[in-house]
């Protein structure tokens, strides 16, 4: 437990943060009100979320922060916040609902946060932490997955339904379900660097899987739209799969695009997380994800 406090240390000392528990209604309010400048929630429409309901949860002791700026014209003023709650199995698990950084809060502000949720949660008696994410964000893919070493386990298909957020409005709402093993070799790997104070990797190197006879089942099109390049059906080694750089981008600039990047995904992406004999190992930061067979039990 003392490795995973010192690495939220030095996660919170690279970023020039400092992550405090929501304490007060005024804390709380103005954390809900950070969330909803961050989703982009117009005056007087559904909140991501409430003060009541952030009251609520914290007296029942789950899990409530925000990071505070400590250098420059920021200094004290909230710049992220993370909520999340105990799943299940009882005792056993945390699920982050939502965490957010202010554009321009600066970087490694959302890792900072993750590596506090994780030495809070071991504190706490808990070993994983589940969330959900947006599969087509490759930042947030190579974050979770290269930049944290959590693992994507399900693929869900519109999971939250029609959302009138800015990120989210007029698309379906597929999201990956994630799993933080809190103690895993891959989630301890991802922290070394962290408390070294060295960059941490790029990834997997695609360029070498693909020399190697890996199979690319869905790739950027020199167009920009999504091209199935081969065939998964019967293959063994390891499968690429390629998402757009920016899809919030895309779906400002061409949303129906941008709808086609999700189905496409939701049938490649989704079928391939659905083979029991295949999980995510890996996302490269150049936009591809590698699945590679689970191997003996």
């Amino acid at each position: 437990m003392s490795e995973a406090f010192a690495v939220a240390r030095a996660a919170a000392a690279r970023a020039s943060v400092q992550i405090r528990e929501l304490d007060t209604l005024a804390e709380m309010t103005a954390a809900c009100a950070l969330l909803d400048r961050i989703w982009q929630i117009p005056p007087g429409e559904v909140s991501e979320v409430r003060p009541s309901l952030l009251r609520a949860l914290g007296h029942a002791g789950n899990y409530l922060v925000g990071a505070y700026a400590t250098d420059g014209p920021r200094a004290d003023e909230l710049v992220a916040a993370s909520v999340a709650f105990f799943g299940s199995p009882p005792g056993g698990s945390l699920h982050s609902h939502i965490t957010g950084v202010l554009p321009g809060a600066g970087a490694g502000v959302g890792a900072a946060i993750k590596w506090h949720q994780r030495a809070w949660a071991l504190a706490h008696g808990v070993g994983r932490v589940t969330w959900t994410y947006d599969p087509l964000i490759a930042r947030n893919a190579f974050f979770n997955v290269t930049r944290l070493g959590a693992r994507p386990r399900r693929y869900l298909v519109d999971f939250y339904g029609p959302m009138d957020d800015g990120p989210n409005r007029g698309q379906p709402t597929d999201r990956a379900d994630v799993e933080w093993d809190l103690r895993s070799p891959e989630v301890r790997a991802a922290a070394a660097p962290v408390l070294a104070g060295r960059p941490g990797t790029d990834g997997p190197d695609v360029d070498a899987l693909r020399s190697a006879g890996a199979t690319v089942a869905l790739a950027v099109g020199d167009d920009g739209e999504p091209a199935r390049a081969e065939s998964a059906g019967g293959a063994t080694g390891p499968l690429l799969i390629g998402v757009p750089a920016d899809i919030e981008a895309l779906r400002r600039t061409d949303p129906a695009q941008a709808l086609r990047w999700r189905l496409a995904v939701r049938s490649v992406l989704g079928a391939a997380m659905a083979d029991d004999a295949r999980r995510i190992t890996g996302f490269a930061r150049s936009g591809w994800y590698v699945l590679e067979g689970k191997g003996p039990a």
